[in-house]
Formats: structure tokens, C-alpha cells, sequence
């Protein structure tokens, strides 16, 4: 699996991960990809987050990231402060305004850095609420995510996060049965997958948990919807961590497809 490369990613990138099924592994794949590449990366969030399992963790103030930072041996995950009696999880940290994350990515302490920039609390699928997703200015690339096990299921809470936003922006309403158009809508919306992308990032819709074939040709599905909604996303991803798959469907294969 070589996921830096079907998302585009040189020698320097800031990478946001929104929606929901995945952000956390892929976030990890690409911690290990580029560490293996010798890049320095650092692994973070605008919101909050459970510290990532085989990371390092700093808890760092706006004033003395700098030095903190640049006393860890890279790859790290930081962040500002505990979160106390977080639901759901043992442990949870609270990210950085998104103008500091930007800084960050700016000074060039790390080649790659990746931010998680909106929660999902372990849902499939979701739809981004008021004031989500924070995602800095200076991101390089946005990575909208769901899993494509949210497809069949029922739109609701137990599967997704913010049903009734997803309702808003889909042909479906609250208690219908997902359909692959209707997670491809989210992915690349204005007001799913697409909302407070910067202007200049790239956008790399990504279809996770595709384990079996069936479930490929699903997420095809998905990323065919995806991509014939916008000019802005030139291919889309589908990944099983599980299974080691990593697949680019292309933009321009929707297209001729699509003749």
C-alpha cells in the first residue's frame, strides 16, 4: 500500500482528513510511509482526538511549541492540553486553532503534517456541522473520508454522524437506506467534503473499509458519484488497511465512462 503517492503527495504537503470511517488509520499510514521516505513528520488536530496508539505524544502551549517541537525525535503527535473525562475513549487531547496549525506548517518543522480537523465519534459516515471542519489555510491537500460500510445501512445515529445533515445535502431523509450516490454526494459537496477546503488544496475524496471485492465495487460506485459532481477532484481513493489495498480511481475514467 503506497497511499502518499494516490494522494499526490511531494516531499512537502499538509494533509487535512475530514468525515469520518478512517481518518485515524490513514493518518497513521502516512506517518509510516513518510518515516520510511526519511520526512519528519508531525501528526495533530484542530478539534480533538485520541492520541494516536504508536506515536509519541507532546502537550504544547502557543508560545513554546517551537522549542518543545524541536526537542522530540520526529515522527510526533502534539497537541495543546487534555481533554478531562472525555466520552467514549480513556484518553483525548485538544488540538490548535487552525492559524496555528498554519504557522506550523509554515516554518518547516516537518515535511509532511497531518490534521485531523473534524470528529465523527467512531461513526461511518458523516456530514459536517456548524463551524466543521476546521481546516488551516495552508493545507496542501484535503482528504474528505467515509467508509463505505455506511452503504446499505440505515441513515441514522447509529451509523452516522449528523443524520440530518446528510439528509440535507442527499436525496435522503432520516431512516432511508444509505445509497452509494448519496455518500458520493457528501464526499464532494460544498457543504460535505468540499466545505473550508482552501481554494489552492488538492481534494482527495477516500472510500475506506473496502475489504472484499464486493465492497470495491461499491466504493467505485461511490467515488464514480464523487467525481462526476465536481471539477475540483481529479482522482479519489479507495483503501482497505485491513487488506492492503489502495486503489486511484481517476476523474477522467468517470468521464469516459460516463460518454
Amino acid at each position: 500500500m503506497h497511499l502518499a503517492g494516490a494522494l499526490g503527495l511531494g516531499s512537502s504537503a499538509a494533509v487535512a482528513f475530514v468525515g469520518a470511517g478512517g481518518k485515524k488509520t490513514a493518518m497513521g499510514q502516512l506517518t509510516a510511509e513518510g518515516t520510511d521516505r526519511g520526512y519528519d513528520v508531525g501528526y495533530t488536530t484542530t478539534t480533538a482526538m485520541p492520541p494516536p496508539p504508536d506515536l509519541p505524544l507532546t502537550l504544547t502551549g502557543p508560545d513554546e511549541w517551537r522549542a518543545d517541537l524541536h526537542a522530540h525525535e520526529l515522527p510526533v503527535a502534539f497537541a495543546r492540553e487534555e481533554v478531562a473525562d472525555p466520552a467514549r475513549v480513556d484518553r483525548k487531547v485538544r488540538g490548535f486553532e487552525a492559524d496555528m496549525v498554519s504557522q506550523l506548517s509554515e516554518v518547516g518543522l516537518f515535511d509532511w503534517l497531518l490534521v485531523k480537523a473534524d470528529g465523527a465519534r467512531k461513526r461511518e459516515f458523516k456530514a459536517p456541522g456548524d463551524g466543521e471542519p476546521v481546516v488551516p489555510g495552508t493545507a496542501s491537500h484535503v482528504v474528505p473520508v467515509a467508509s463505505v460500510a455506511a452503504v446499505g445501512e440505515v441513515l441514522t445515529t447509529d451509523v452516522v454522524h449528523r443524520p440530518e445533515r446528510v439528509a440535507d445535502i442527499s436525496d435522503l431523509d432520516v431512516g432511508d437506506t444509505i445509497t452509494a450516490e448519496a455518500v458520493g454526494t457528501v464526499l464532494t459537496h460544498p457543504e460535505g467534503g468540499l466545505r473550508n477546503a482552501p481554494a489552492e488544496a488538492s481534494v482527495i475524496p477516500l472510500v475506506n473499509k473496502a475489504d472484499t471485492e464486493s465492497q470495491r465495487c461499491t466504493a467505485r460506485d461511490v467515488l464514480s458519484h464523487a467525481l462526476s459532481q465536481t471539477e475540483r477532484c481529479s482522482r479519489g481513493v479507495i483503501t482497505s488497511f485491513t487488506s492492503e489495498i489502495c486503489e486511484v480511481v481517476a476523474a477522467t475514467d468517470v468521464q469516459e465512462a460516463q460518454r
